[in-house]
């Protein structure tokens, strides 16, 4: 019987942030985050093939990140059994007539009578999808819908930054004909076109593999969504503020509540110098340590 050696411990949402773009930037594979449920803490775990070398590598993770804490619990687990731990983070959650809902709880979750269902695989990669970042733009796309329900065959959505894809398939299930998502990760998209194939009752957004410059060049979007952390978002300011069509919105997530302003000193700057023509609306939310702003343009 294959085993494999687990290191554990609790840790803050603004360093599980900055754990997963470590990861990511760094591809350490064998670390990740998680989350038990949308209210409980975050979680850094790492799987190795025995004890030895999963504490050198928390040693090496501590040179990078001496704030982790002092104590991670251990333990022996068969190999079977890590691949598939991530199911137990991911839960089904909804915001209003939407409900996002594991694979294997299809047929086991109870709908709601005109419930709009996604059903989501987002492996260990991506999280459980029910991060407050994701959250707060899942708010506002149904937000977007509410008002614009009658125009869904006319309307362009762009999901930058798109993970697992569950922005992209959310609008597409709401209705949107024109949906489209990209990201860095070719990994991300693998997932995305998985994840289409087990909605087939939506209709197929478009996902290519892209950075923020090539994913928008050359495209304007009725809705720009990119839930992406603010290291990026700020210094692609252009990108996206370009990408936003007349009469436009421009969704902004990622951001830990301490940087909005420095996010929206630089967006603002970016659509006066962009959109000289137009006006704009700027507004917040805030979801725990997290906060969004969404731009909307106006005409003068």
């Amino acid at each position: 019987m294959s085993t494999q050696f687990e290191l554990r411990a609790t840790i803050s949402s603004e360093l599980a942030t900055l754990l997963e773009d470590h990861f990511l930037e760094n591809e350490l594979v064998d670390w990740g985050i998680m989350q038990r449920e949308i209210d409980d803490p975050y979680e850094v775990f790492g799987v190795f093939s025995d004890s030895g070398k999963a504490h050198a590598a928390l040693e090496n993770l501590r040179t990078a990140f001496p704030d982790l804490p002092e104590n991670f619990s251990g333990k022996v687990i068969r190999d079977a059994v890590w691949k598939n731990a991530y199911k137990e983070f991911l839960k089904p959650w909804h915001d209003r007539q939407l409900h996002w809902i594991p694979l294997w709880e299809r047929n086991t979750y109870t709908m709601p009578e005109n419930a709009i269902c996604v059903y989501l695989d987002s492996g260990m990669a991506f999280g459980t999808g029910a991060h407050e970042t994701t959250r707060l733009c899942a708010r506002r796309l149904l937000d977007y819908h509410k008002i614009h329900g009658d125009s869904l065959e006319r309307l362009r959505i762009i999901d930058a930054g798109c993970g697992s894809g569950i922005l992209s398939l959310s609008a597409s299930a709401l209705g949107f004909k024109m949906v489209s998502g990209f990201d860095i990760d070719p990994e991300a998209i693998v997932v995305c076109k998985q994840n289409t194939h087990e909605n087939p009752h939506i209709s197929a957004p478009e996902f290519i593999t892209a950075n923020l410059e090539d994913g928008l060049k050359g495209k304007q979007a009725n809705l720009v969504l990119a839930n992406i952390q603010t290291s990026i978002l700020i210094p692609s300011s252009r990108f996206l503020v370009k990408s936003v069509a007349p009469l436009g919105t421009l969704v902004l997530s990622g951001i830990l509540t301490r940087e909005i302003k420095d996010v929206h000193t630089q967006y603002t700057a970016e659509f006066s110098k962009l959109h000289p023509d137009a006006g704009f609306n700027v507004h917040s939310r805030e979801d725990g340590e997290w906060s969004d702003l969404q731009f909307t343009l106006s005409a003068r």
